[in-house]
């Protein structure tokens, strides 16, 4: 008697469904039930997972997550793993720092319009990402080194680069005492506030409390819709999102028709990153305002938490907001519940890390079946 994993030749009905139901469902369940440990009452953190959903602060984590889970699932599509999307979001700062502190700085006399140094920031930080990862594209085409540790590494290198730089040449002189830059100039800064309102109608008070957050982070309203957009007109029209799908299957079908699928692996890997960069611009501009000094303590966690967005999705660009909307409440939720000797961050992980777990079983189910041959 031996047991034999074959893929499944014809895909189970409401597979996808399932995959993604099962590995929130269970995914949950051992998130609480590892809290329960700490001491943590399971029904107060299912209320606290609950209310999360319907919360206005769930804004800003699913405009964010949408773009990089848009950004991810570039290179997913193709089986390129970029992990480094932490990084990618990170390095595509830095153009923001240099121009809109030092290049051109309106307290300096800068010559140009903010709104040119805005568009200079986001195509840097934009191209620096891109760059980033072609860097990591170029090591798996053409020397075989398997991205995933490879795009992890080039996190943790982004974090204590940008260390140095903010220890170093970028530390700040009006920082009250801080390790950090400067803040960039508030003519820079991208958020639209609309004033804050008594509203007796609880409803409507909770309706204007999202347009509030909706119009603070409108440019990342924008770049969502963008990136939306960008995703379904590369996959639905254009030959090199044809080249990505086919990649992902069948690479050695492109091979044989003269596709050089090293370039191609480079290409998508730097689209991927473009569009990482994309959302790391829009995010110094808009939220973090500068760069602190131990960045890798600091993070909010969205590259990673993108990879858990565009899994979600099954790669399907329709459920990208879905996805990053249940991943954005749970974030939320993590922040939230108090665990004696666990922070927001590690309870994120642990969140993370439970629901991939789940994602990782049921997706081999769904996709392979075991038989017993005698």
């Amino acid at each position: 008697m031996k047991m034999v994993v074959l893929r499944r030749k014809k895909e189970l009905k409401y597979g996808a469904l399932v995959v993604s139901g099962l590995s929130l469902l269970l995914g949950l369940l051992i998130y609480v039930a590892i809290i329960g440990f700490f001491g943590v009452n399971p029904l107060d953190a299912l209320t606290s997972i609950a209310r999360a959903f319907v919360t206005p602060t769930v804004v800003k984590d699913l405009l964010v997550l949408s773009m990089l889970g848009y950004a991810l699932l570039i290179a997913f599509k193709a089986s390129l793993w970029n992990i480094g999307g932490e990084g990618q979001f990170y390095i595509s700062m830095l153009p923001g720092i240099v121009f809109t502190l030092y290049l051109f700085n309106p307290e300096q006399g800068a010559a140009i319009p903010p709104f040119a140094v805005v568009l200079l920031s986001v195509i840097g930080g934009s191209l620096l990402a891109a760059a980033w990862a072609a860097l990591a594209g170029t090591i798996k085409a053409y020397l075989q080194i398997d991205e995933v540790p490879v795009t992890v590494i080039m996190n943790y290198v982004v974090y204590y680069l940008l260390n140095f730089l903010v220890w170093g040449p970028l530390k700040g002189k009006r920082t009250f005492g801080y390790l950090r830059t400067d803040e960039i100039p508030g003519v820079y800064r991208l958020n639209v506030r609309l004033p804050m309102l008594y509203i007796s109608d609880p409803a409507l008070s909770f309706l204007y409390s999202i347009a509030r957050q909706v119009a603070y982070y409108s440019s990342f309203l924008m770049g969502a819709f963008l990136a939306a957009v960008f995703v379904w007109w590369v996959f639905r029209f254009t030959k090199l999102g044809l080249y990505v799908r086919i990649m992902g299957s069948n690479p050695n079908y492109l091979r044989a028709t003269g596709v050089n699928t090293r370039a191609l692996a480079v290409a998508t890997m730097a689209l991927s990153g473009a569009m990482v960069g994309l959302a790391g611009s829009l995010y110094l501009l808009t939220e973090l305002g500068r760069l602190p000094y131990e960045l890798e303590r600091q993070t909010a966690g969205y590259g990673y938490l993108a990879v858990l967005v565009a899994w979600l999705s099954l790669l399907d660009y329709r459920l990208v907001p879905l996805s990053a909307y249940i991943v954005s409440a749970l974030r939320n939720a993590g922040t939230t519940i108090q665990v004696a000797g666990l922070g927001g961050v590690e309870q994120t992980l642990i969140l993370i890390g439970s629901v991939l777990l789940v994602y990782s079983l049921t997706r081999f189910l769904i996709e392979y079946e075991v038989k017993v041959e005698w």
